[in-house]
C-alpha cells in the first residue's frame, strides 16, 4: 500500500468517524463548533507533519542522488583523462619506433 493511499484513507476515516459522532452526540452548537476547529485543527497539523516528513525524506533523497551524480562526474572525468593520458604517450611510443625504426 502507497503512502498516499494511505493518507487518503486515513482522512476519510476521520471525516466519517467525526460526522457520525456528530451526529450522535447533540450538544449545543457552540460546543459542536468548537470541537469541529479542535478536530479540523487536529488533521491539519498531522497532515502538515506527515507532508513535512515526505518532503523532507524526498530532499534528502535528491540530495544524496546528486552527490552520488557528481561523484559519478568526478569519477568519470578522471577515467577519461587518465584514457586520453594513455593514448597520448602510447602514440608517443609508436612515433618513437616509428622514427628510430629508419
Amino acid at each position: 500500500m502507497s503512502s498516499s493511499n494511505f493518507v487518503t484513507g486515513v482522512l476519510v476515516g476521520a471525516l466519517a468517524g467525526l460526522t457520525i459522532g456528530l451526529l450522535f452526540a447533540p450538544e449545543k452548537g457552540s460546543d459542536t463548533r468548537q470541537k469541529l476547529m479542535d478536530k479540523g485543527n487536529d488533521l491539519a497539523d498531522a497532515l502538515k507533519d506527515r507532508f513535512n516528513r515526505i518532503t523532507g525524506d524526498g530532499e534528502e533523497v535528491l540530495n544524496e542522488a546528486g552527490n552520488s551524480i557528481e561523484d559519478l562526474a568526478r569519477k568519470g572525468k578522471r577515467k577519461g583523462k587518465d584514457l586520453v593520458d594513455k593514448t597520448e604517450n602510447k602514440i608517443e611510443e609508436w612515433q618513437d619506433k616509428a622514427t628510430n625504426s629508419f
